[in-house]
């Protein structure tokens, strides 16, 4: 599994390393030799490589690896910042020196830094703390100024590694290439603009603890039998829209059918026939009794919907409703499948959160940040994976914290997903959202179903973005590129 470990977990890890055997030196060694790997066939033998190394672990790391780029034929020079190396940096600046390196100041660089093809950033690791200052801010600007490729070891300097907030200035880079883990400050905060493209390389150092990123950790649906039928796959019911908002449910339905669904029933407003006898093809229509749009607690109706089905998916487009307290309460109690509970549904638990307690559902809350903080309060960056963590623990639930890094939690196991795209800001993707969860929870259980439906959407996302521009991008677009064999 993919691990994700604040910069406390990581040193852990290391600390557990050294006792059975990975001195400091090893560890540098491996490193600088994994992220040489990485990035052999990404930097030209012909241009100009610039390792730009401060004074502790983290420059020991770039230094050892300029030593084997140059061992390797490759054009390199070390501009060393700052002064009062620790040992490690010290001493691989003296093997690099011996062995013929080049090794510059800042403002040499200043002057040579249009014909750098390639820059490493190993001025700061996860430990940094206060922003940069004096010399190592002009390198930070320098780097990010120079036109070339940048390259940071481990995370960019200037990156707080537990939150991704920019400690004044930061490098801005095109690849991370981290090591044994990745760190929040990747994907949290301003961390996704900072960190460009993010390489994980295997040093030997184990990782148990911290989150699971969603990429290729988070098993894939299984095949379809071929001796099957409907009720194989997953009896979904969506409850939602209103006279403003009709379409929510709508999309809601379409992508719990594109997810993979059996069968998708979508439970409306009886007043708004009009607006879903003509849209609807693959799905059931559930005409539900309502006041102006405003569907009713009806519990002859909910038992109706509830029978037969494996998830529920309640509160898009239902607008301010007050029966959907009174209906979220009754399925909560009642049902014993999966309840996703989104948007408008979200906005009645405000407040109400102990109507949920000693629920029989399989619970998942699927809050945008503004939804989480409503509900739960607010907390700093570096705190939003234990708040939702904890969220989820308390409520017995699996808790979907969506942003451009979603946080997905149960009461014992943590995810992030990182997969998106800019693109997906649009009206009625967490609609889309919420139909695929509840979809893929059928088959693979509340806490898969919904890391997987995130992981599925966001690359779904990113290919409509590909293929239709940013800004061009629809809920429906991003549905119609659902791919759950990946």
């Amino acid at each position: 599994m993919k691990r994700i470990v604040t910069a406390r977990e990581m040193r852990a890890c290391e600390e557990k390393a050294r006792a059975y055997g990975l001195c400091e030196d090893v560890m540098i060694e491996s490193a600088a030799a994994e992220m040489f790997r990485a990035l052999e066939k990404r930097i030209k033998k012909s241009e100009l490589t610039a390792v730009f190394a401060g004074s502790g672990n983290n420059a020991a790391d770039g230094l050892s690896l300029a030593r084997i780029m140059h061992l390797n034929g490759y054009r390199t020079e070390v501009v060393a910042v700052g002064e009062n190396r620790n040992k490690y940096a010290s001493d691989r600046l003296m093997a690099y020196i011996a062995l013929g390196g080049k090794v510059v100041g800042l403002e040499t660089a200043k002057l040579r830094a249009d014909g750098y093809g390639f820059v490493v950033d190993a001025l700061f690791g996860i430990g940094l703390s206060r922003a940069a200052e004096g010399e190592y801010l002009e390198a930070v600007r320098l780097m990010n100024s120079c036109g070339a490729y940048v390259i940071s070891v481990d995370i960019a300097s200037g990156l707080g590694s537990d939150d991704g907030t920019v400690r004044g200035e930061a490098v801005k880079a095109d690849l991370t290439v981290t090591f044994a883990a990745y760190k929040y400050g990747h994907f949290l905060g301003e961390g996704a603009n900072y960190s460009g493209k993010v390489v994980l390389a295997d040093m030997g150092i184990a990782v148990d603890v911290g989150a699971i990123l969603t990429e290729k950790s988070v098993p894939k649906l299984g095949a379809r039998k071929k001796v099957s039928h409907k009720g194989t796959y997953g009896r979904v019911r969506i409850i939602g829209g209103s006279a403003t908002m009709p379409g929510a449910p709508l999309i809601a339905a379409e992508s719990a059918m594109r997810a993979g669904a059996g069968l998708t029933s979508l439970c409306h407003a009886a007043s708004l026939p009009d607006a879903y006898r003509k849209r609807v093809k693959e799905a059931t229509l559930m005409p539900l009794a309502d006041d102006n749009g405003d569907i009713r607690c009806d519990a002859a109706a909910l038992g109706e919907i509830m029978r037969g089905a494996d998830a529920i998916a309640v509160g898009m487009g239902m607008g301010k409703n007050p029966e959907i307290i009174n209906i979220i309460e009754y399925l909560a109690h009642n049902f014993d499948g999966v309840l996703v509970v989104d948007a408008d549904g979200l906005n009645a638990l405000v407040s109400r959160l102990d109507i949920l307690d000693g629920h029989k559902c399989r619970l998942v809350l699927t809050p945008h940040r503004g939804e989480f903080y409503r509900l739960f309060g607010e907390c700093k960056e570096s705190e939003i994976v234990s708040c939702v963590a904890k969220a989820a623990k308390e409520l017995d639930a699996v808790v979907v914290c969506k942003s451009n890094t979603t946080v997905i939690a149960d009461k014992s196991e943590v995810y992030l997903n990182a997969s998106g795209s800019p693109a997906m800001s649009k009206g009625g993707s967490g609609d889309a959202l919420a139909g695929a969860i509840a979809a893929l929870s059928c088959r693979m259980g509340a806490l898969c179903g919904a890391a997987r439906a995130a992981y599925d959407f966001g690359v779904a996302g990113e290919r409509a973005a590909e293929a239709l521009g940013e800004n061009a991008v629809l809920a429906s677009d991003v549905i119609a590129r659902l791919d759950t064999k990946r």
